[in-house]
């Protein structure tokens, strides 16, 4: 399947962020049998994208997706992962933003991002989500927030979902698999943008979790 390319939705790309895509998605190759949707046109709007959480290697196949769209949305990421010196420099380097403490105002920083047309992604699960721990439909509960960043800045949110990145690298493996006998199909599937409109965060989230479901559901 590969990478889907450029998108019609093209901004500029940070130097290290385009740095980082190019070495993931070497590191997809060589782990997996890599693909991608296409980024549907996003008509210029501000975008909140919602993913799910199954693999420490999500953020590695984010990058290497984002940057390859050339569309370099800054990614949530919890803020303890910052604490480890390596680790921190380097998620500051590809613009990702500390979340759920620390010091930081992640919505305050998601929104001036928003604002400033780029967009950004989020994963609302909190944390990486085991199989045993999942719903029915692959995932586990949403933290509350992405809606109301996507509400406060007049955003669209666009759903995404990694297939099988846990193939790669699942929560109780300290590295991923180095030397895998089968190179899984690990796909980031994209839904249909969701306009939020006047309605409730229930439904907003029910059709959020519907379309994300229905890229799961593909494996």
């Amino acid at each position: 399947m590969g990478f889907a390319g450029r998108s019609t939705n093209s901004i500029p790309v940070p130097g290290a962020y385009a740095f980082a895509g190019w070495v993931f998605r070497l590191f997809a190759r060589w782990m997996s049998k890599p693909g991608s949707d296409p980024l549907p046109d996003l008509n210029g709007r501000a975008t909140v994208m919602v993913a799910n959480h199954s693999s420490i290697s999500d953020v590695f196949y984010a990058i290497a997706t984002l940057s390859n769209w050339r569309y370099p949305a800054r990614c949530l990421v919890r803020y303890s992962y910052f604490g480890n010196p390596l680790m921190g420099a380097f998620l500051r380097s590809i613009d990702c933003i500390p979340a759920g403490g620390g010091g930081s105002d992640a919505t305050a920083i998601a929104l001036d991002t928003l604002a400033s047309g780029r967009p950004v992604a989020i994963m609302p699960e909190g944390r990486v989500t085991p199989r045993h721990q999942r719903e029915p439909d692959g995932m586990g509960p949403f933290r509350p927030g992405f809606i109301e960043i996507a509400r406060q800045a007049d955003a669209q949110i666009l759903p995404v979902a990694l297939i099988n990145a846990d193939e790669v690298w699942d929560s109780r493996s300290k590295l991923p698999r180095l030397l895998p006998i089968r190179r899984p199909s690990v796909t980031l599937g994209v839904g249909t943008p969701i306009q939020l409109g006047d309605r409730d965060d229930a439904p907003i989230e029910a059709e959020v979790r519907a379309q994300m479901a229905s890229i799961l559901a593909q494996a």
